[in-house]
Parts: C-alpha cells; sequence; structure tokens
C-alpha cells in the first residue's frame, strides 16, 4: 500500500467502522453521554464510572467528525453529550470548576479538580461552539477560565495540577493541552484573549519544559517549576510529537527559537524513542528505551508531528506520516474488533488491558484529519 493510499485506508475505517460503533455501543442513550469504554468484544461497559475527560474528547471527536463530513450524524450527538456534560460534571457537587467524574446515574464519583480534565473541557466547549454556534459554551468557557485563575493559578506561573492540592508533581501534560484548548477557542471565536492566554503557556514550554539544549521535554517539576528526574531526564516520545504538532498550528504564536528547538525535538524522539522495528517507546532518555510498553495514541501523534516536519519543515529523510498510521493499523486495529483497538501493549507484545477506551478516539481523529492535508 503506497503512501497516499495508506490515510484513504485509515479515514475509511473510522467512518464506516469506528464513528459508527462508538455512537451506537459507545453512546448510552439512556444518559445522553459516552461511555468510558467498550469490551474487546465491544460490548458497552456502562457501569464504568465516567470521566469528564473522555466526555470531552467524544464531543471534539464528533464535533470535528461532523464538520469534515465523516459522520453525518455527529452534531446532535454534540449537542446532546454537551448538554449532558454539563449539566453532570459543571459544579455538579456544589464546588466551582468540573467535577472528575459520575456514575452512570450521574453521581459524583470523583469531585477532585484536575487541570488535564479542565484542559479538555475548554477543548469540548470550543468544538461544541463552532458545531452548534451556541454562545453558551464560550459563556461556560469563560466562566471555566475565570475559575482556573481564581483556584488554581500558581504563583510561580501555570495552574497547579489538582484541587485539593496534593504532592505530585507538577506535569507539562496538563499544561500542553490547555494551550491546545486556548488555540481551539481562538480559531473558534477569534477573540485575542485566548491568543494571549496561549502565549503565556507557550513561553513556559520556551523557558521551562525543554531541557537538555533544547532536546527533551521534561514531564515533571516540582511547585517552582525546577525540573526532576535529572540528570537523565526520561522523556514520553508521543509527547514530542504532540507538542511539534501545536507549535505549528498559529503562525502568530511562533516563537523566535521554535525552529530548531521544533527539529531537535523531532531528532531526539526518532533517535531513541523509536525503535528499529517502529515501535514507539513508552519513556526514553537520550540513550533508548526506558519502557518499551506501547500505546496506539504515540503512533496517532507520532503522524501528526511527521506531516509537520514534512510540510512545514521539508525533512523528507525520516519517516512519513503514513508510516505511523500503517503502523497503528498494523498493530492496534487490525487485532481488534472492527471499529475498535487494542490500546497498549507491554514490552513483550502482550496486551495489557481487556477493554478498549474510547478516550482513544480523539488521538485517531485528529491524526486522520491531519493526514487529509497532505
Amino acid at each position: 500500500m503506497t503512501g497516499a493510499e495508506e490515510p484513504r485506508s485509515i479515514r475509511a475505517w473510522l467512518k464506516e467502522k469506528a464513528l459508527p460503533l462508538w455512537a451506537s455501543n459507545g453512546w448510552d442513550e439512556r444518559t445522553s453521554s459516552f461511555v468510558e469504554r467498550l469490551s474487546l468484544t465491544g460490548a458497552p461497559l456502562l457501569e464504568t464510572p465516567r470521566r469528564a475527560m473522555v466526555q470531552a474528547r467524544q464531543i471534539y471527536t464528533y464535533s470535528v467528525a461532523h464538520r469534515t463530513g465523516w459522520f453525518a450524524e455527529g452534531a446532535e450527538l454534540v449537542a446532546r453529550a454537551g448538554a449532558t456534560m454539563i449539566e453532570r460534571y459543571y459544579e455538579a457537587d456544589g464546588a466551582r470548576g468540573w467535577a472528575f467524574s459520575v456514575a452512570r446515574d450521574g453521581a459524583v464519583v470523583d469531585g477532585r479538580r484536575d487541570l488535564y480534565t479542565h484542559a479538555f473541557i475548554l477543548l469540548a466547549l470550543a468544538k461544541a461552539y463552532e458545531t452548534t454556534r451556541d454562545s453558551a459554551y464560550i459563556a461556560i468557557a469563560d466562566a471555566t477560565l475565570s475559575f482556573l485563575d481564581r483556584d488554581m493559578a500558581s504563583e510561580h506561573g501555570g495552574y497547579v495540577e489538582t484541587l485539593p492540592a496534593s504532592d505530585s508533581p507538577r506535569r507539562q501534560n496538563s499544561h500542553m493541552h490547555l494551550f491546545e484548548a486556548l488555540l481551539s477557542l481562538f480559531d473558534a471565536t477569534k477573540r485575542s484573549a485566548y491568543l494571549e492566554r496561549a502565549i503565556v503557556v507557550r513561553d513556559i514550554f520556551f523557558s521551562r519544559f525543554v531541557q537538555a539544549e533544547d532536546s527533551i521535554l521534561v514531564e515533571c517539576f516540582d511547585e517552582i517549576w525546577r525540573p526532576l528526574d535529572g540528570p537523565h531526564f526520561p522523556f514520553e516520545p508521543g509527547h514530542h510529537f504532540e507538542w511539534i504538532w501545536l507549535l505549528e498550528q498559529n503562525e502568530e504564536l511562533r516563537h523566535f527559537n521554535q525552529t530548531s528547538t521544533v527539529a531537535r525535538l523531532w531528532e531526539t524522539a526518532l533517535r531513541s524513542g523509536v525503535g528499529a522495528d517502529g515501535r514507539i517507546y513508552a519513556r526514553a532518555t537520550v540513550g533508548g528505551a526506558a519502557d518499551r510498553a506501547t500505546r496506539l495514541w504515540f503512533y496517532a501523534e507520532a503522524a501528526k508531528a511527521a506531516h509537520v516536519m514534512r510540510s512545514k519543515y521539508r525533512r523528507c529523510d525520516g519517516p512519513m506520516a503514513s508510516d505511523f498510521l500503517d503502523a497503528m493499523r498494523v498493530r492496534f486495529l487490525e487485532p481488534a474488533t472492527s471499529g475498535s483497538w487494542i490500546d497498549e501493549f507491554d514490552a513483550y507484545g502482550s496486551a495489557k488491558v481487556d477493554f478498549a477506551p474510547a478516550s482513544s478516539l480523539y488521538h485517531i481523529c485528529c491524526a486522520i484529519r491531519a493526514s487529509d492535508s497532505d
């Protein structure tokens, strides 16, 4: 199969298999919400608590699917799931912000306020607004940002990870997805305030997150943004790939050091984080693999990064987006129930979980949309 054919094959699988499956078996009609996961045979696991993050990612996915013409019923799912997400998670326990997870009946299971979750809520609100043009979504996004500023802002820049506060480290990952959400809010509304917020996060990326001469993305920090796990700084190649894609999504946000940083992140991820057999490792150091487990989303994000490196940086000597999409198809999609996936394998090639998480569809959809622009 040629590189040109591969994205079309994956797109057909998404349109004809995955989106219908997750809109039927992955949709709980009784509660107008998405299920958290399916069994490996495709049955809905209805009683698994439902994270707000998963609702948000599925809203994003079906908004994109509707707007690209991949799934005609997407707009209805977005409207219904959006209303349910607000009703069940937003200040549902009487406190400000969004609850982490609820049971099928709507009872709050985990009431912590989690920055990573709030980032995806903001992303979903932006996409729900794009799909429905209901300005209430933007009003709630603004209220959510006000909550972050008031309750979760750190005096050292950025935001704390959770409320109630814990002794867990600060993470780049939650801020990365906040950056993503702010870009989407700007794209949806063209309001400069969102872009200004995104610039603040971008500057933290360049001043704190990248280390070792801009070749490694550090994952964890103490409360004042001092890197942890040095001097070798184990990194996640998948997050290198995600940042490469995100940094190139808005020319107004371009940093003076961006070209060299993106190139170094790409080179480090390929050299140390991808094996000779194409396996993308969960964690690596500059010396090679630190954790040889592998997950589906790594390949989706690598495909997006490869698209950037080829289309914007003219780097034609490395792997193409289609190479990573093909690896994703062979490793994770073909062995699974039609329209579903095996999400994660350990270092020895055995499946690590006995279910298919709904959260992976967001990564797949993003990668295929990027490949469509090749």
